[in-house]
C-alpha cells in the first residue's frame, strides 16, 4: 500500500497555516491516493527525469519552472533517512523539526517552504503521479511561491521514504 503526506507552509488554500508565522504547518495525510493517468508530455523530447517531469507538470499547469537547489536536497534526505529510522511516513522529524527548521539547518533562508513526502512508490514518476492526482500534493507541485526544489529517497520495496521540499528564499 502506497502512503503520502502533504505539508503547506506557503499557500493558496484555504485554512492553510505555516510559513514562519509561528503557528506551525498543517499536515494532510491521505492513506489512499488516487492512482491516474501518467504524467504527460506537453512536447516532443521531454525530459524523463524527475526535474524534467516535475517542471513538465508546471509547464501544464501554466507555472514557471523550478530549480533544482542542494541544500534543500540535503534538508529532504535528512528527513527521508529519519522516516526511515523511524519507520513511519511523518512531517515531523525524530528530533521535532518540522521541513522548514531542516531546511534552514543547511542555510537555506527561505520566505516561504513546503513538503511532499511519500512511502512505496518505487518510482519517481510514480511517486509524482500520486502527487499530481491527490489535490493537496498537486497545489505544493504547483505554488508559484516555490522557485527550488529536491527530491530524496531512502529504503526499498515497501519501506521507500520520498520527501520532496519547495522553497523560496529570501
Amino acid at each position: 500500500m502506497k502512503y503520502v503526506v502533504t505539508l503547506f507552509a506557503s499557500c493558496a488554500l484555504a485554512g492553510c497555516i505555516g510559513g514562519g508565522s509561528g503557528s506551525g504547518p498543517q499536515t494532510t495525510m491521505n492513506n489512499a491516493l488516487p492512482s491516474g493517468a501518467p504524467i504527460s508530455s506537453p512536447h516532443q523530447g521531454y525530459d524523463r527525469s524527475f526535474d524534467g517531469m516535475l517542471n513538465g507538470v508546471l509547464l501544464q499547469n501554466g507555472a514557471g519552472s523550478l530549480n533544482f537547489d542542494a541544500r534543500l536536497a540535503r534538508a529532504a534526505q535528512t528527513h527521508s533517512n529519519d522516516m526511515l529510522a523511524m519507520g513511519r511516513l511523518t512531517h515531523t522529524g525524530s528530533d521535532g523539526s518540522n521541513a522548514g527548521q531542516r531546511i534552514r539547518r543547511e542555510g537555506y533562508d527561505w520566505i516561504t517552504w513546503g513538503e511532499n513526502v511519500a512511502r512505496g512508490y518505487q518510482t519517481e514518476e510514480a511517486v509524482l503521479n500520486g502527487w499530481v492526482n491527490s489535490p493537496g500534493h498537486q497545489a505544493n507541485n504547483i505554488n508559484p511561491a516555490f522557485e527550488d526544489f529536491a527530491l530524496a529517497k531512502a529504503g526499498s520495496g515497501s519501506n521507500l521514504y520520498r520527501t520532496l521540499v519547495f522553497g523560496t528564499e529570501r
